[in-house]
């Protein structure tokens, strides 16, 4: 009679299996960790870029060539954009993903100034100079890409994350 053999896979052939998932996993595993903030940073910009755009148009398509009244400091962020929006220009009150707010902050600030008010202010969600027609989304740095910034890969509100 012949002696039956079992097929079967020895403890040496299934460590390496477990090894070579364990390196692909610690090559794979690190890509996906930070796709959620990239998602989040590439949003905020688009928004900020939209609504440059649509504060320049309000103000091309105004009389008086003035920038949009928007309200500071209202919970409620249809209130504070109203002025946008009862001209078209947004269909709602923009929420940055960042803080979660749709609530708008005056500022004297101008340029990086402003910038910087803008990313050390958590609380609300957009940052904005009557004046210039600025706008900044609060706790985001919009240079982060920038290598020739002191602040790039400095999370902000600083500390946080």
């Amino acid at each position: 009679m012949r002696a039956r053999r079992n097929r079967a896979f020895t403890l040496v052939e299934i460590l390496i299996v477990v090894v070579i998932l364990g390196i692909l996993a610690a090559v794979v595993i690190p890509q996906f960790v930070n796709a959620s903030d990239e998602a989040q940073v590439g949003n905020v910009e688009t928004q900020l870029r939209t609504l440059r755009t649509q504060v320049q148009l309000f103000r091309a398509q105004s009389d008086t060539n003035d920038f949009p009244a928007l309200v500071e400091g209202e919970d409620d962020g249809a209130v504070a954009w109203a002025a946008m929006i009862d001209e078209q220009l947004l269909q709602a009150a923009p929420v940055n993903p960042r803080t979660n707010s749709s609530t708008l902050t005056f500022t004297e600030e101008t340029g990086v100034a402003g910038m910087d008010e803008a990313m050390a202010d958590g609380d609300v969600g957009w940052f904005f100079n009557e004046e210039t027609g600025e706008l900044w989304a609060a706790s985001f740095n919009e240079n982060y890409r920038d290598p020739d910034d002191e602040d790039t890969g400095e999370p902000w509100p600083a500390g946080d994350e």
